[in-house]
């Protein structure tokens, strides 16, 4: 049986802690159960009855002796920016940034401090994919993973050469998907640390920054992309996991045919029709029958307004209809 693992946060500050707090235990992927306190005699009782596996304390309630009444990590909460103290993490930074930095640290002490355990059910591939662009495609499939995961642990992967989703969700990527790839590669005993630190959430969903060149999503394998989806299947808690996928990956048919429901958005001029037609034929001739077959075809009719703003995703026309065809080809089938 894995123990627990629990993340004890000591700060003075009350609404600080509480806020951390919170923040953390609602995100998706955090593997921790939260433990607060604002007083330093109480983590230290809490320490004699507990097993604690990491500690963020306060820079002015630390001192040599938390060490050895510690059995776990000890990071320090510090007020002033230090880069190089390892165990330092600046304070005043948004909540994910000091998520990120105490997973990296945790990567780095070369201890096991976080289990690996396999996940018990099943996760739900949901595909994207059309022949036909700007389809609004991103801007469904975000939505799409925005209104599952109001109900269900729901991660969101692009596939796009060039996705521009940094500057249309204003946010920098320290990490991208061809990251996590060099790591399943390379070095899967870190995967797990670094699938933590690499992970962003929009709202509820979270998601993976898509890789930023071109040319390294050309050169992925589809064998690199299938050791991909077998990690988050067997050690990740998702329940669906949102395929934005895009022609210029390797093995996009095979990847296609492992996914359980295909979204392809298309629309009513006569060049949408000719590429979706081609598409269909290319699918039979190289005998991926099944992806057609498991394929809803859907035409969105005209939207004035697209937003990738956070807040409006799960609302306005493109809601709806995403809402409408999630009752009807997900739930219901």
């Amino acid at each position: 049986m894995h123990r627990k693992q629990i993340l004890a946060v000591c700060d003075p500050e009350a609404e600080y802690t509480s806020r951390f707090c919170d923040y953390i235990s609602k995100k998706e992927s955090c593997p921790f159960e939260m433990a607060a306190f604002t007083s330093r005699e109480t983590l230290e009782r809490f320490c004699r009855e507990e097993e604690v596996t990491v500690a963020l304390i306060a820079e002015k309630m630390y001192d040599s002796v938390l060490e050895e009444r510690i059995k776990g990590t000890l990071l320090i909460l510090s007020e002033e920016k230090d880069g190089e103290d390892e165990k330092k993490i600046w304070k005043y930074q948004p909540c994910e940034e000091i998520f990120r930095s105490m997973m990296r640290c945790l990567e780095g002490n070369g201890e096991d401090v976080l289990q690996k355990k396999k996940r018990p059910g099943r996760m739900h591939l949901i595909g994207l994919f059309t022949p036909v662009h700007r389809c609004m495609q991103t801007g469904f499939a975000l939505t799409l993973g925005e209104v599952l995961a109001r109900e269900h642990k729901t991660l969101y992967l692009n596939f796009e050469s060039f996705s521009g989703l940094s500057r249309r969700l204003d946010r920098e990527f320290m990490t991208d998907m061809s990251d996590l790839i060099y790591y399943i590669t390379n070095a899967r005993e870190a995967l797990f640390y670094k699938l933590k630190g690499m992970t962003e959430t929009i709202r509820h969903l979270d998601y993976i920054p898509p890789v930023f060149s071109c040319m390294d999503l050309a050169r992925i394998t589809v064998k690199q992309w299938f050791l991909m989806l077998e990690e988050l299947e067997q050690y990740t808690e998702y329940e669906y996991l949102i395929l934005d996928l895009s022609e210029q990956i390797q093995g996009l048919f095979d990847i296609l045919r492992s996914c359980e429901k295909i979204f392809t958005l298309t629309r009513g001029d006569h060049a949408a029709s000719a590429k979706l037609s081609q598409y269909e034929k290319l699918l039979e001739r190289a005998e991926y029958e099944d992806v057609l077959e498991k394929t809803c075809k859907y035409r969105l009719p005209f939207i004035r307004n697209v937003s990738l703003d956070p807040e409006m995703l799960t609302h306005g026309e493109l809601a709806e209809h995403v809402k409408k065809l999630v009752k009807e080809n997900l739930y219901d089938s």
